[in-house]
């Protein structure tokens, strides 16, 4: 039942709303201010229009909702503070006198408290008895807790949306109050993103340093022992979770799905965001950090989340602290965006001329806009070519009837018309259809399988064998794509700067043939499990050419709705606000990365995790 309601949340949370933004853009131009002066508030007001759908977004009545609970990993003496600590703060809560209530106080925000864990017992008016279990098992020795448990935590914080978005809240915090949680949060970082424990774990509530070497050793046992899942959120939220975070979890899935913005807070509440993502990356765009905090692996979180900080302060208190002092922002964001007077409405003029647009795209000349409208396709053809993308899949079965010449012809044009540096045109096709060599190929290439085999364990161990590579001997041809880094002589015209050139613009040849050969209604597998001299010993290749691809091409029975790794259960695609930054490495995405391309035909890209095409056969 609780998987059942975290399955229709996520399944509930739609993309942001493109024409409200769009009128909050415009609206924000008119007003009577020079374009951008205001900075990031501009951009947050523009953030809550998408969230909420309206132009002139709110943020007004707001909620911190503080969850807590206890840690049975604070045996291993991970904290500077006794685990009685998380219920004598839950009573400082209810009584009005830690930090996020004067903070909530000072930004006219609500706080609710929830037991949704604590070790004892706690009769207090005012506190929400929500408790799933007495505090989490050691996580060091064994799981947290059960699947079942965590996912009932996540529904009660579902549950606790609803009931703010039924109270028309405009903005929730998650907050959080468990002695312990740190060492938690530090673990679901390492086991989501790969982040070593060194760089995952800081000082919490104040550890010296051969307490913070304690703690790396902690999570590293905790991630040793318990394996978690990074393709199953919910299998390492209970592995290496707490009560609270997955009710935070919860809380901002709920939020998401009620169109209501979420102002993160620190370490704790980054890290139930971060297992909020995994599930559903759609989640990501209803986020907004408060702050960055000084606790070592937050920037990393941040940024694995594709998130800016309004504040960086030194904060590392938690409750939804920093949250709370950085919610006024967004409230006077909403108030210029409603209370100011336009140009027209002050009667002032010049408001139609701005000689320094703050936004380079509201600068773009309408006469470059109508020449990119008269060069490109037209809507049925463009849609064509964002289909190609959007439904080319990784195929690993095939019939066995013969591609017609004609067809093949056209896919290896498809192919010769690459792009490539130089104009090297360093690519040679290799088309193998006897049997016998086909054979030697697939022996080959099941000798290398087996020896990646070893390297997978867990849940990725079990699915390895069923990954097979029958399609080289079940498709009508196999395509070899060799790279000959001779071709054009010693002295190519763009090479000498990377000398991997060559494979750079085989690889545009082979995406050419793929995209191509999806029009066509073709498969194509692309088989990488070999040893590069055992394939030339096959096809008689020579010592310097590099053969970089097999490539199975033939007619399939159908293209999965979804890549096979997928599928399967092997991974799922990133969401694109992971993958795009600007200006430098650690610079934040775009303000719309992640969301749905507006090109007819093309809504499955940008948006994970059914957008186009999937990576080699192995993944």
């Amino acid at each position: 039942m609780n998987a059942d309601l975290i399955e229709r949340t996520c399944a509930a949370v739609a993309r942001l709303d493109h024409a409200a933004m769009a009128a909050a853009r415009s609206r924000l131009d008119s007003l009577t201010k020079p374009p951008g002066s205001l900075g990031r508030l501009e951009d947050v007001v523009i953030h809550l229009a998408g969230i909420q759908g309206r132009t002139c977004p709110e943020v007004r009545p707001g909620t911190v909702v503080v969850a807590a609970a206890d840690h049975g990993v604070t045996t291993e003496a991970i904290s500077a503070y006794p685990r009685e600590v998380t219920a004598e703060m839950v009573r400082n809560f209810l009584a009005g006198g830690a930090a996020i209530n004067a903070l909530a106080r000072a930004s006219g925000l609500r706080v609710r408290v929830v037991d949704i864990g604590v070790a004892s017992d706690i009769q207090a008016p005012g506190l929400e008895l929500r408790k799933v279990m007495a505090g989490t098992a050691n996580l060091a020795r064994g799981p947290a807790m059960t699947r079942a448990q965590a996912l009932q935590a996540v529904a009660v914080g579902i549950e606790l949306a609803a009931d703010e978005a039924a109270a028309g809240s405009r903005l929730l915090v998650p907050g959080e109050m468990g002695i312990g949680n740190t060492t938690a949060a530090s673990a679901l970082l390492s086991a989501l993103t790969g982040l070593p424990a060194a760089e995952s774990v800081g000082r919490g509530t104040g550890l010296d340093a051969a307490g913070l070497e304690r703690k790396r050793q902690v999570v590293e046992a905790a991630l040793a022992q318990n394996r978690p899942d990074p393709d199953d959120p919910w299998d390492v939220l209970a592995k290496v979770g707490g009560l609270e975070i997955a009710c935070l979890c919860g809380l901002i899935l709920g939020a998401a799905a009620h169109r209501i913005a979420v102002l993160l807070d620190g370490f704790i509440s980054g890290a139930a965001a971060l297992v909020a993502v995994h599930a559903e990356p759609r989640v990501g765009r209803y986020l907004i950090a408060a702050h960055r905090s000084a606790e070592a692996g937050h920037a990393a979180m941040l940024r694995h989340l594709g998130l800016r900080p309004l504040l960086e302060l030194g904060l590392r208190l938690g409750e939804g602290s920093g949250a709370a002092a950085a919610a006024p922002l967004l409230s006077a964001a909403c108030a210029f965006m409603a209370e100011m007077a336009t140009f027209a409405e002050a009667g002032i003029s010049g408001g139609d001329a701005q000689p320094l647009p703050a936004r380079a795209e509201s600068a773009a000349p309408a006469a470059a806009e109508a020449s990119a409208l008269a060069l490109a396709f037209a809507p049925a053809e463009r849609q064509g070519v964002y289909r190609a993308i959007t439904e080319r899949r990784d195929m690993r079965s095939f019939r066995p009837e013969p591609l017609p010449d004609a067809l093949l012809l056209r896919l290896l044009r498809a192919a010769h018309l690459a792009p490539s540096v130089g104009f090297m045109q360093p690519w040679r096709f290799i088309l193998v259809r006897e049997h016998a060599a086909k054979a030697a190929l697939k022996a080959l290439v099941e000798r290398e399988r087996q020896a990646q085999a070893l390297y997978f364990q867990g849940q990725r161990a079990a699915l390895f064998p069923k990954l097979k590579v029958d399609g080289i001997l079940e498709a009508p041809v196999v395509i070899c794509v060799a790279v000959d880094p001779t071709r054009a002589g010693p002295h190519v015209l763009g090479r000498h700067s990377d000398a991997a050139t060559d494979v750079y613009s085989a690889a545009c040849a082979i995406q050419n043939l793929w995209l191509a050969a999806r029009a066509e209604g073709v498969g194509v597998g692309w088989v990488t499990f070999y040893r590069k001299p055992d394939v030339r010993q096959v096809l008689n290749i020579p010592a310097h050419v590099d053969p970089i691809a097999l490539l199975c091409v033939g007619y399939v029975d159908g293209f999965p709705p979804r890549p096979i790794l997928e599928e399967v259960g092997w991974a799922s695609r990133l969401p694109l606000a992971q993958v795009v930054c600007e200006e430098s490495w650690t610079g934040a995405p775009p303000a719309w990365a992640g969301e749905r391309s507006p090109v007819p035909g093309a809504s499955g890209l940008g948006q994970a995790p059914s957008a186009a095409g999937e990576p080699p056969a192995e993944g």
